[in-house]
């Protein structure tokens, strides 16, 4: 059986493709294969970084926020501070691109830019940042007050109770 030269190739051809096709899948599948970036554009192609604010914020969570975004604007897109919020000592939590070195921690007086207005201060924000506003030590002795009356009030019910059972 005789197979022309054209035919030759043309197999030849097919089989290398459908190899190089299913080596290229199994390539893609393995976990160091470089990922595409992901990019998140805004308004006006806008780049949009990932960020996380927590704790003394109205809207705490994950934002979408424009790539020049500082802390003061941040915090302005979560709400704002709420009732509480320690201004003195804003913690940043920047993530670093080696997985086996610590991450850095910045901390922020933004009341003393609320009291001075001095903007140098006040850091950008960079993607992947986590924003922590823990409360102030008073906002958290008036919570643990408030714990301590309410179980006064129901200690003084329990005694209550008992004094009219027992008065007969």
């Amino acid at each position: 059986m005789k197979i022309s030269a054209n035919k030759f190739v043309t197999i030849f051809l097919m089989c290398f493709l459908i190899l190089t096709i299913f080596v290229n899948l199994s390539y893609g599948q393995e976990e160091n294969y470089p990922r595409g970036a992901q990019y998140f554009l805004g308004t006006n192609d806008q780049l949009l970084i990932k960020v996380n604010i927590w704790g003394f914020v109205a809207k705490p969570g994950q934002y979408l926020v424009p790539s020049d975004t500082d802390l003061i604007s941040l915090i302005s897109f979560a709400g704002g501070p709420i009732e509480g919020a320690k201004l003195s000592k804003i913690k940043i939590i920047r993530s670093t691109q080696q997985k086996d070195k610590k991450q850095n921690v910045i901390t922020v007086n933004v009341k003393k830019f609320a009291d001075k207005g001095d903007a140098a201060i006040i850091p950008r924000i960079k993607p992947g940042d986590t924003i922590i506003i823990s409360g102030t030590k008073w906002y958290h002795f008036s919570k643990l007050l408030t714990f301590v009356r309410d179980v006064a009030w129901v200690v003084q019910v329990y005694f209550m109770i008992q004094y009219y059972a027992t008065r007969n």
